[in-house]
């Protein structure tokens, strides 16, 4: 029965390590999506001039670029910003294809981010029996939440702006030929699996935090009832003696 108490998480935690469980998830899918080469690819019973792309690896089979009087034809596997794509890297990435490049550095940046501050969470836990200041480790935990749950949401945000925009602009006619021979392949997905991560780990973070801060007013007004109680028995005892003397001076 001991034992049963001594290892209960307490309601708090699970929420924390709910979001740890989702921010790892979060980090993982975004780096599959960053590092993959198939947002977009081309069924494998058509002929397509492109058969996959990512956000830094592009394979072609015989694009040409539109209105080229030389009909130069693009075939194989590339890193995108390679100077093979010279003369055609304003067809194959385009102004929104380099917005989502950017962005989804950003996501990454802020997955990184959140998934140090849960570890450095994780450090001062266990580091918790050397702290001295409890109150204030408390209000500096709810910031950190805090930031770490914004940084969550600021990457859940981002991945659903490039998921949009992807989304829609690959499906035009200026981006590649005949897209109804195209499809939004499995990267595509793992980054938008990130971005419902994310969202639920930072809400997870907030709940915490709120959690947290409301304990903390809750601790700081029964001190202050503490104090004022104290005060008014210290002021009724004094009362009391110098009623107590007065009598006994003039007997």
């Amino acid at each position: 029965m001991a034992n049963s108490v001594k290892y209960q998480i307490n309601p708090g935690m699970r929420l924390f390590w709910c979001s740890l469980i989702a921010t790892i998830s979060a980090f993982f899918f975004m780096f599959l999506a960053f590092c993959s080469p198939f947002w977009y690819q081309s069924w494998r019973r058509v002929h397509s001039p492109l058969a996959n792309v990512g956000l830094w690896h592009i394979c072609l089979s015989g694009y040409v670029k539109p209105k080229d009087p030389s009909l130069q034809s693009y075939v194989g596997c590339w890193w995108i910003h390679s100077t093979f794509f010279k003369d055609v890297d304003n067809f194959i990435m385009p102004p929104w294809f380099r917005a989502c490049q950017a962005l989804v550095c950003f996501e990454f940046l802020c997955f990184l981010a959140s998934l140090f501050l849960c570890v450095c969470y994780l450090v001062g836990k266990w580091r918790n029996a050397i702290y001295k200041d409890r109150e204030r480790d408390q209000g500096r935990l709810v910031m950190m939440h805090i930031i770490n749950a914004v940084l969550l949401f600021a990457g859940s945000f981002l991945v659903f702006i490039v998921s949009l925009v992807f989304a829609e602009m690959a499906r035009q006619e200026d981006y590649f030929p005949r897209p109804w021979m195209n499809y939004l392949s499995w990267s595509y997905g793992s980054n938008v699996l990130a971005g419902f991560f994310s969202a639920f780990g930072g809400i997870c973070l907030f709940i915490r935090a709120m959690i947290i801060k409301e304990k903390l007013f809750n601790e700081d007004d029964v001190d202050y009832q503490k104090r004022e109680l104290g005060t008014e028995s210290e002021s009724g005892h004094t009362g009391m003696m110098s009623v107590k003397s007065k009598g006994e001076s003039e007997v």
